[in-house]
């Protein structure tokens, strides 16, 4: 006991230099938490000594460390947008700085408010275990469901993605990724219990949360429709983004793909990347038909690829098409901002054109659309990092049999950035019982299961044609029924507890 208020006292007295320090080596743990480094143990050590620093805190310091800690996270994190905007882009090296800083100090400000209102909080508590199980893990929740949908959203690095298709994620299917956040951040609670000399309750809630991970990880909420499997290929174009649009690579571009169907005799699905053909489809009709004639030649039932498409009034969209058997369409919903589009002034976007930075917006698809259909197969299209949100596939359920995702990591280059989005796609399989497939021009493609395993991966950054099997899945998982809502409002039910039993705690 002595040693601990020893901690106590010295944390109670650091410097915001030392706090900025402390912030920064916290933020690098909980960085390795996540893929591709798979250091979970650490990445939850981290946000327990986080949980330790706020009880000895005062408000005002709580939220400088919470916030500087989200902000070397983000800064460190997400380092590989700079490749994006100056690499791939071309904007300025400062500009693109800057850009990543401004994202940074926004997405940092979430952390922030969990530290001044967790301080605030456990003052009037006064009770370190009630805080730490109750208080803490809620509004740790609370701020990830927000920053998920505030502003479009932006749920990178939310805790419950280091569990995917790990034990912890089988709570996924129950309330989605924020339910394993939940139960994630009760185990930093408890180990940080653990520390203060609280063990009975420490070591009780990490032996509860293992013990009913694991009967739950036994429980198959979906079952296969069909006992015989369909054969898919997965194209890996690795076509750097740099040299996709140049007119000197169109023809190779399309003759590359073409190729892809050469081995692959038989096949019941292929599907290449997003925009995998570098135009608009008006523009490549004669080459669409020409696939159509090989994918008869070779017995291919359907070919799905990303292309863009445009309107009668000139609206171009992010499209997913499918040739062969059955004609299907699906334009993205979920635009990346400043990416996709740009929600700004006339005169921002002239300075852009004069920067020769992209300006031109993407048109967003209409929020109902149909599943795609080969046969009795249906499925729940997805482009890009719409699969990082749990909520926006949930239009597609329980009717979709698997789910498709095409994508294109070549904006991040070689980075971890492929390895984080491949890990967040992982979770969409677990909350729905569905296989994933994910087809991506280059980074990971793979043939993932409906416990987020992967059955089948690309070699990184590579071309790669990879084959294998899925199994149509029905079923109801419980996160179709009430999506996020689950947890949003056990978060508000839990930290309501904790504050009305803390309260006359200390008023008795």
């Amino acid at each position: 006991m002595i040693k601990h208020r020893g901690y106590s006292r010295l944390i109670h007295r650091l410097s915001d230099s030392k706090l900025c320090f402390s912030s920064l080596i916290l933020s690098l743990a909980y960085l390795l938490g996540f893929e591709p480094f798979g250091y979970r143990f650490i990445g939850l050590l981290s946000v327990s000594i986080l949980f330790y620093f706020a009880l000895k805190l005062e408000e005002r310091k709580a939220a400088l460390l919470f916030f500087l800690f989200g902000f070397f996270l983000y800064c460190f994190g997400l380092y590989w947008l700079y490749i994006s905007i100056h690499t791939v882009s071309g904007a300025p090296k400062v500009l693109a700085l800057v850009l990543i800083g401004l994202l940074s100090v926004y997405l940092s400000f979430f952390h922030s408010v969990f530290g001044f209102f967790f301080v605030k909080l456990h003052r009037k508590i006064s009770n370190e275990w009630i805080s730490l199980l109750f208080i803490a893990p809620s509004l740790w929740v609370l701020l990830e469901i927000t920053r998920g949908y505030l502003l479009t959203g932006f749920p990178w690095f939310s805790l419950g993605y280091m569990e995917s298709a790990r034990l912890i994620s089988s709570w996924a299917p129950i309330g989605g990724v924020y339910l394993v956040s939940l139960i994630m951040a009760m185990m930093a609670s408890a180990i940080l219990l653990i520390f203060l000399k609280k063990r009975v309750i420490g070591s009780s809630i990490i032996i509860i949360a293992i013990v009913s991970s694991y009967f739950l990880s036994m429980h198959d909420w979906t079952i296969r429709s069909i006992e015989s499997p369909f054969r898919v290929a997965l194209v890996q174009g690795n076509i750097q983004q740099d040299r996709k649009w140049l007119k000197s690579e169109f023809e190779n571009t399309l003759t590359h793909y073409a190729s892809s169907l050469e081995d692959l005799e038989g096949i019941d699905l292929v599907i290449w990347p997003e925009v995998a053909i570098p135009s608009l489809k008006r523009n490549v009709e004669s080459y669409l038909q020409y696939l159509e004639t090989q994918m008869i030649e070779k017995d291919i039932r359907m070919l799905i690829l990303g292309i863009n498409t445009q309107d009668d009034s000139g609206r171009v969209y992010n499209s997913m098409i499918s040739l062969g058997a059955e004609k299907n369409i699906y334009q993205k919903r979920h635009l990346v901002p400043f990416g996709e589009y740009f929600p700004v002034t006339e005169r921002i976007r002239s300075w852009m054109r004069s920067m020769n930075l992209p300006s031109r917006d993407i048109s967003q698809g209409d929020n109902k659309q149909e599943h795609f259909h080969l046969g009795d197969l249906s499925m729940a299209p997805s482009i890009c990092y719409e699969d990082i949100f749990g909520s926006d596939l949930l239009d597609f359920f329980p009717q979709s049999d698997v789910l498709i995702n095409i994508t294109n990591n070549a904006w991040f280059g070689q980075s971890i950035a492929s390895a984080q989005h491949l890990q967040m796609s992982r979770m969409r399989a677990i909350e729905s019982g569905r296989y994933l497939l994910r087809s991506t021009n280059t980074g990971i493609s793979a043939i993932i299961d409906p416990k987020g395993k992967m059955q089948v991966t690309s070699r990184p950054y590579e071309y790669s044609v990879i084959t294998g099997n899925f199994f149509p899945m029905e079923g109801r998982t419980l996160y179709m029924l009430w999506g996020d809502a689950f947890s949003l409002l056990l978060s508000i039910f839990l930290m309501t507890m904790g504050a009305i039993i803390g309260m006359l705690r200390f008023k008795n």
